[in-house]
């Protein structure tokens, strides 16, 4: 019993990991889309889309920007690769975690530090570092090591939702408990874009705290000793 406890007690600890950095995954992509010159810093697909668009239109600008958020998310792959170390013990993940704190604490300061900072030179730091804190977080997801939970590309996910809660209406059975998990992790994200859009024409300086605010508390989780199951 204790056992089958603590299981379950480490799941669900994981699945509110992953779904604080779904919602700083959200609220990066829309703050980066709405105020870093119509670029997305975490999701690469629309990213690259964005720059071979600029690229065939001759719009060498834009097609920096793209590059930059390009370029910052590899990176930040990298560096979370470094970080992570085999198997799932808390602390492991807890590097990757700290390692994207880091990044976007960065991207947080250089912001407010500045006046106009989306409107100026710097535009180009603040996308590598979000960027950049984006790419660590792909490793974190992984590390948590759940299957088929994404916190940043959810395309193939949908569609996975979709098949499974087609099959089991057909076959009147339930939703496996993984496409329950994958919705849920979802809705966070879309929640937390929709929090983001009404905050950047409201609180533009709040909704730059949001990403770092949801991966101190993922971090803050992974540091928290487990509870003792007796």
């Amino acid at each position: 019993m204790a056992d089958a406890l603590r299981r379950k007690s480490d799941v669900v600890h994981k699945e509110l990991v992953l779904m604080l950095l779904a919602f700083a995954s959200a609220t990066t992509d829309v703050l980066s889309f709405l105020a870093l010159s119509d670029v997305f810093t975490s999701g690469m697909t629309g990213n690259t889309a964005l720059l071979g668009m600029a690229v065939g239109q001759g719009r060498a600008l834009a097609a920096s920007r793209s590059l930059a958020a390009l370029l910052g998310f590899v990176l930040g792959v990298v560096a979370g690769t470094l970080a992570r170390s085999p198997g799932d013990h808390p602390r492991k993940l807890a590097a990757v975690l700290a390692v994207e704190t880091l990044c976007l604490g960065l991207f947080a300061g250089l912001w407010h530090g500045f006046d106009r900072p989306a409107g100026a030179g710097i535009v180009y730091a603040l996308i590598f570092l979000s960027a950049l804190g984006m790419g660590v977080q792909i490793i974190a997801a992984r590390q948590v090591n759940l299957p088929g939970i994404p916190t940043i590309v959810f395309t193939s996910t949908i569609a996975n939702v979709v098949m499974l809660a087609t099959d089991a209406v057909v076959r009147r059975r339930a939703m496996p408990v993984d496409a329950l998990r994958q919705s849920a992790v979802f809705a966070v994200y879309l929640a937390g874009a929709v929090l983001a859009g009404w905050l950047a024409s409201r609180a533009l300086g709040i909704l730059v705290l949001l990403p770092l605010g949801a991966v101190l508390g993922a971090l803050a989780l992974q540091l928290r000793p487990s509870p003792a199951i007796s």
